[in-house]
């Protein structure tokens, strides 16, 4: 296991606070509150700062957790949703749309203080451990859930806790040509040479500010095909209209304002059933 996908953070003492009033994680292990500054996981800031950038999920380990934790690491498909940040108020929803046919969703929620972490379907019923198709697996700071054939739709996951957190969807597509596929994603220019221009990914640093056309490559029976920046917590900065190119029905071109933060690119759409469907770019780009 690479840094990128698990950090082990060990420390000597830890707490757990339990949120008052809030109902219990379906299927969660009870816990001892143990009390410490803050009642905050310690973590190498290094190793959380390498996950955010590069979109690999970062474990939050209690002392002594991982070498009895029977931990079954998922193994994840296309992005859905990656957030990483600190929690501004007690409560962070993350929506996660799902489209038709997909074959396994899978949903990582970790913070320094773990509260509560509850996965909904799209008609309101909770995740619950037990399951038919559902592997869920609760620790001190973390809830990694996996649903097989999961229904199509907007899902949720409720997230109450404290200090950094981690949140990330993944989702394997169907095996269909027809389902949505986000191929390739950059910020071009035109180049060539005289008679064979064309658009080309810029070779030079973004910077804050500017609005540069950027081009989407996707694939599978789409509609209603929109480009969204987003923060590194997966907050909306702007919506980039896409317009397909002439005579080329999977390169999307529009103009992306470069915001002053670090961002990611999020595709949204419908799928040939209607259901929604989004991907998102895995690293984060940093404007200068």
């Amino acid at each position: 296991m690479s840094a990128r996908n698990i950090s082990l953070a060990m420390v000597s003492m830890l707490a757990v606070l339990v949120a008052v009033g809030a109902p219990a994680d379906p299927g969660q292990r009870s816990q001892p509150p143990r009390v410490d500054r803050g009642g905050l996981l310690k973590v190498e800031p290094i190793y959380f700062d390498s996950a955010a950038q590069t979109g690999g999920d970062f474990y939050f380990w209690a002392p002594g957790e991982f070498a009895g934790s029977g931990l079954r690491i998922p193994l994840h498909g296309e992005p859905v949703v990656l957030a990483y940040g600190s929690f501004d108020k007690p409560r962070r929803s993350f929506e996660i749309p799902v489209e038709s046919g997909v074959r396994t969703l899978t949903v990582f929620a970790g913070a320094q203080r773990k509260d509560r972490a509850v996965l909904v379907r799209p008609g309101g019923a909770i995740v619950a451990a037990g399951e038919a198709g559902v592997q869920l697996q609760t620790f001190t700071h973390m809830t990694i859930a996996t649903i097989q054939k999961p229904t199509p739709g907007l899902w949720r996951i409720d997230f109450e806790g404290a200090g950094l957190f981690s949140v990330s969807a993944h989702v394997k597509p169907s095996a269909e040509a027809s389902a949505p596929s986000m191929d390739d994603f950059d910020f071009v220019e035109m180049g060539g040479r005289p008679g064979h221009e064309g658009w080309f990914p810029i070779q030079r640093e973004l910077f804050k500010g500017q609005t540069i056309t950027c081009q989407l490559e996707v694939s599978g029976a789409v509609s209603s095909v929109q480009l969204a920046l987003v923060t590194g917590d997966d907050r909306h900065i702007a919506t980039v209209p896409m317009d397909s190119s002439p005579g080329d029905g999977e390169h999307r071109r529009g103009r992306c304002p470069i915001p002053s933060v670090p961002f990611r690119v999020a595709v949204t759409g419908r799928d040939q059933l209607g259901q929604p469907f989004r991907r998102t770019t895995s690293a984060l780009y940093t404007p200068h």
